[in-house]
């Protein structure tokens, strides 16, 4: 089992290259953050792939990711959102999510480097929740340290600071960490030419 883990608003339709034999799941949309634990309890696999969102959901579970997939990545990953992200951009974005929902997640879509792209059903009280979660959410298990784990960011993130992979490399000495010329998204087939030629 391979799994991709996705970032908020991380639709299947916007990344556009997800391969069909990689498992996917798009935090809140499909499952929150014990749901997904609940899911992977007696699985297992060679890859897990998150972004964003899904990244920090593995830093977050990081003892129980690494007991079950050979292979830990974590795209744009972060300690706590509200670090690098004013949390009164994060409630102005759930107050406008009441009123004009496509608005945000088109804008927050293309600032991620990604098409602006929104399936016909969304559930937007879930990704309103996917927020609230980010007000909140921390990586608590600092001590945590695996030797499977591989952290990238992009250079031209707009969404994540420098800072948010700097301050990993800190917690996790252990990790490879890379500086992609990319944004927030580096994409799919980026990630996988990277993992097959040795360099992550």
């Amino acid at each position: 089992m391979n799994l991709f883990l996705s970032g908020w608003a991380g639709f299947k339709e916007a990344l556009g290259d997800i391969p069909k034999d990689w498992y996917f799941i798009n935090p809140f949309i499909d499952l929150n953050e014990i749901e997904i634990l609940n899911f992977l309890e007696n699985k297992s696999g060679n890859t897990v792939i998150g972004w964003s969102t899904g990244g920090h959901i593995i830093l977050k579970n990081l003892s129980f990711f690494s007991q079950r997939f050979k292979e830990l990545i974590v795209v744009a990953g972060f300690i706590r959102f509200t670090h690098y992200i004013r949390p009164r951009i994060l409630k102005i974005m759930i107050q406008k999510m009441q009123t004009e929902p496509e608005k945000v997640i088109k804008e927050f879509l293309i600032n991620a480097g990604l098409k602006p792209v929104i399936p016909k059903k969304v559930d937007y009280e879930r990704l309103i929740y996917g927020l609230e979660f980010l007000l909140s959410s921390e990586v608590s298990d600092l001590h945590s340290e695996t030797k499977n784990l591989i952290i990238l960011q992009g250079v031209d993130d707009k969404i994540l600071p420098i800072k948010a992979l700097e301050d990993l490399k800190k917690l996790y000495p252990s990790a490879k960490t890379f500086l992609i010329n990319r944004s927030h998204w580096i994409g799919f087939e980026e990630i996988l030419k990277l993992k097959a030629s040795g360099i992550a």
